[in-house]
């Protein structure tokens, strides 16, 4: 079949597309580029006919500070990603050495608490060692607090020194600061302390400026932010003054004399229920104690130096009843060998006394004993 073809056929001319807009847009661009090119060429020969003074031109500042903060990020970020990549390699190295460096430094704050708690240790034991020569007539003995009761104060404690050590119950206890206690229960090798602040406690005391003695009892309670003592049966309360010092007076027994216990910090003139009183605070700190010395010389007392006495008993004679016109004239005998019947005046063999020796009296007793 043939085929058909249309009469109107359309031609097209290349002539006719240099005037369309892509092509217009297209010779549009060429010229800006050879705009560009131009003045890239021309910037390039005046920068490069302006460097000969050594001073950075208008184009050359311009460009660095654009360009500038372009680098200092460049750099910062370069700079974090190499940190990023060595710490990353490094990982376990360092791991190792933070833990080395962690127990390291437990070590060492170990050792610093076992220094402080040495130091500690030697400045007790220093003021103990000076305070030994003060005692060293009484026979002290050191030992260690083992024990202790609840509650904020030391009232009753044990300690690590009994029978096997020459205790014994009675025994004065003190420290470097003074009078602590007295031993009430001793076993082979612990002894148990009353201090001077429990209440159970008495200790004859005696103030050391006016020589005026007293008996101070504990009046410490669990509560209380502060230890102290009341001292009584002072004769002239008036006499004393806050800061007055304590000592023991050794009149109970107890305690030697001359220990120190404290000062007085306050007096009641108040004559009640109580009587009139002196506080006293303790130069003991009774809330921290751990070393003590036991006193271990007994105080001797009267009652020990003096022998008993015997109590004389008389014998019952029943003495024949003399007649009406007899005069009752006794014998002397084995009991009463100077007995004569009264006279007026007695006889010259009657004043011989030879038997009797001043000796018989307690006093003398006493005089001879000491």
């Amino acid at each position: 079949m043939a085929r058909k073809t249309s009469g109107n056929k359309r031609r097209y001319s290349t002539r006719g597309d240099a005037g369309t807009p892509r092509a217009k847009r297209a010779r549009l661009r060429r010229i800006l580029i050879y705009v560009l090119a131009f003045l890239l060429v021309a910037a390039a020969v005046a920068l490069l006919m302006s460097r000969g003074d050594g001073n950075p031109s208008v184009v050359e500042n311009a460009a660095g500070s654009l360009l500038s903060p372009v680098q200092n990020a460049i750099r910062t970020v370069t700079g974090g990603v190499r940190h990023f990549v060595t710490n990353w390699r490094n990982y376990d190295k360092l791991q190792k050495e933070y833990e080395d460096i962690s127990f390291e430094n437990e070590q060492l704050r170990m050792e610093l608490q076992g220094a402080e708690e040495s130091l500690a240790e030697n400045e007790r034991l220093q003021k103990l060692l000076d305070a030994q020569s003060t005692y060293e007539s009484l026979e002290p003995i050191y030992a260690k607090v083992i024990a202790r009761d609840a509650g904020p104060w030391f009232e009753t404690f044990s300690v690590n020194r009994g029978t096997s050590h020459g205790v014994s119950t009675g025994m004065a206890v003190v420290n470097g600061d003074g009078l602590v206690g007295r031993v009430y229960e001793v076993g082979l090798n612990y002894a148990k302390i009353i201090s001077i602040i429990d209440s159970r406690s008495a200790v004859a005391c005696l103030m050391q400026r006016t020589r005026d003695n007293g008996v101070m009892r504990g009046q410490v309670a669990a509560s209380d932010s502060e230890a102290f003592c009341r001292v009584y049966y002072l004769p002239n309360v008036n006499s004393i003054t806050p800061g007055d010092t304590v000592v023991t007076s050794g009149t109970d027994s107890l305690y030697p004399k001359g220990l120190h216990i404290g000062t007085v910090t306050a007096l009641s003139l108040d004559a009640g229920s109580e009587g009139t009183y002196a506080v006293v605070a303790p130069s003991v700190d009774f809330q921290r104690i751990e070393e003590v010395f036991i006193l271990r010389t007994v105080i001797e007392t009267d009652t020990e130096s003096l022998p008993a006495l015997s109590t004389p008993t008389a014998a019952y004679q029943q003495a024949a009843t003399p007649g009406p016109n007899e005069t009752a004239t006794p014998a002397p005998s084995d009991e009463n060998p100077l007995w004569s019947y009264p006279t007026s005046t007695p006889a010259p063999d009657q004043s011989t006394y030879s038997d009797f020796s001043v000796g018989n009296i307690i006093e003398d007793d006493w005089a001879n004993a000491s």
